[in-house]
């Protein structure tokens, strides 16, 4: 695609000088070259009459005062097409056929078809030993009888009119050019944009726009493009939201419906008198209480994806000494860990105190979601590994691996998917509420961190959360 293009002033000045000076230059050019070429009568060429003035007057100087010769020698002047005057030295005149005495007096009764030479009147004086004893003078009075030929007439009509015709045709020619251009380059750019208008009011962004050599439109053109690219991804992502949001519906209903369902059930044989002995009634009562804390936890999660992702709020920036942090989580999780016989190991590779800038709560509960999964899918007699390290100057890792079930390699692309759990079956004995992965990443991303996941089924899974030292410091 070629980057040439000028603006609508530079595209108007230009084609002002194309109607103004192009035609007259081309008109000049063409007259000039056609004159050069194409010279008028050019063909056309009278014998000189000095040799007849010789011949018949001059030689005959002695003679001029005889009335035969003069009667003779004027035949033959008339029959040459020349008036004569002949004066002696004393300007006696001999005789004088000769009409008018002006020189420059030009012979204006001629036909359309006839082309006048000259009729300047000619001196030849005559002398003899030096001394003047006359002089003669002849009136070229010779016309030429010629038809005009083809390029004759053609010279006339460039002559008179070739510079109108020809300055016309260049009009024309230009005008015509400059209205293609104006059509194609300006008036169907804006038929696209007005086509590009309208698929946007149908949300329909696969449109096409137009690339001109007028920068402005051209400008108009890159932003559609944008706008298209925007509106497009902002379209995806409203679908993606949309079917996201219909998913988490209804799973969500289904992982309320099963606790309330089971809670109901024992109240009811509480109530009908189904737990006859205080041992039944207790185990009653007890499941009614788990499933009541499930409840809470489901619907503690469902708060928290809600806030992270739907509530424009930013966190609440504070120090936060990074070692004491994670290992306050990580001890909240021993006494689950002890009921599996489950060993943590922690590895803190940093000897000061780290502060960062973050989020307690939000972070915490990030925490509490990736280290909560590897207590719940790590099998008993398990080991949990929680290790804080330095990357480089700009980040710092936290990596939390264990010696779980793993995550199949077809499903790792899931696993920060809302309502993602490992488990077909939705165990809610061993899977959690699904929310714990995908709230993590969005806590984590908050912070300008990235999360990332390597597993081997049957082996485990780590998890580690990078966060950037950007206004963080060690102490």
């Amino acid at each position: 695609m070629s980057k040439f293009q000028l603006s609508i002033k530079k595209w108007l000045l230009i084609f002002l000088l194309l109607f103004l000076i192009i035609p007259l230059l081309m008109t000049r050019f063409v007259v000039d070259i056609y004159e050069h070429f194409n010279p008028p009568y050019k063909d056309f060429e009278l014998e000189s009459l000095d040799s007849w003035m010789a011949t018949h007057v001059l030689d005959d100087v002695e003679e001029w005062d005889q009335q035969n010769w003069q009667k003779s020698t004027i035949e033959k002047a008339y029959e040459k097409g020349v008036a004569l005057k002949l004066v002696d030295n004393k300007d006696k005149v001999f005789f004088s056929n000769i009409k008018s005495e002006n020189q420059y007096e030009v012979n204006t009764n001629l036909s359309g078809e006839d082309m006048g030479i000259s009729n300047m009147i000619q001196e030849y004086p005559v002398y003899s030993k030096g001394q003047l004893i006359g002089t003669a003078y002849m009136q070229d009075n010779r016309f030429l009888h010629v038809n005009p030929s083809l390029s004759t007439k053609l010279y006339y009509l460039v002559n008179e009119w070739g510079g109108a015709f020809v300055w016309l045709s260049l009009f024309v020619i230009i005008l015509i050019i400059s209205s293609k251009f104006i059509k194609k380059k300006m008036l169907h750019p804006l038929r696209e944009f007005q086509k590009a208008t309208h698929s946007i009011r149908q949300q329909n962004f696969d449109f096409h726009v137009p690339y001109t050599p007028i920068k402005e439109l051209n400008e108009l053109s890159n932003a559609f493009l944008v706008m298209q690219h925007t509106l497009k991804e902002s379209l995806d992502k409203q679908n993606k939201m949309e079917k996201e949001r219909k998913l988490f519906i209804s799973s969500i209903i289904h992982d309320l419906r099963t606790p309330l369902f089971s809670i109901r059930g024992y109240l009811e044989g509480i109530k009908k008198g189904i737990a006859t002995t205080p041992e039944k009634l207790d185990k009653y009562i007890d499941v009614s209480y788990d499933k009541a804390n499930l409840l809470n936890g489901l619907i503690d999660d469902l708060y928290m994806f809600t806030k992270v992702n739907y509530i424009d709020k930013e966190p609440k920036f504070a120090d936060i000494k990074l070692i004491h942090f994670v290992d306050g989580i990580v001890q909240g999780f021993y006494p689950q860990a002890l009921k599996k016989d489950i060993t943590f190991k922690t590895n803190y590779q940093i000897d000061a105190i780290m502060v960062i800038k973050g989020d307690d709560y939000l972070l915490s509960r990030a925490l509490e979601n990736i280290i909560g999964n590897a207590v719940r899918y790590t099998p008993e007699r398990g080991n949990i590994g929680v290790s804080i390290g330095k990357i480089d100057n700009l980040s710092c890792s936290i990596k939390v691996k264990d010696t779980g079930i793993g995550i199949p390699s077809h499903e790792m692309t899931a696993i920060f998917s809302p309502l993602y759990r490992g488990e077909k079956s939705r165990n809610r004995k061993t899977g959690g509420s699904g929310l714990g992965l995908s709230i993590a990443k969005q806590i984590v991303e908050k912070h300008k961190g990235k999360i990332r996941v390597w597993s081997t089924e049957g082996e485990g899974t780590t998890v580690e959360v990078t966060l950037p030292f950007e206004n963080n410091r060690i102490v």
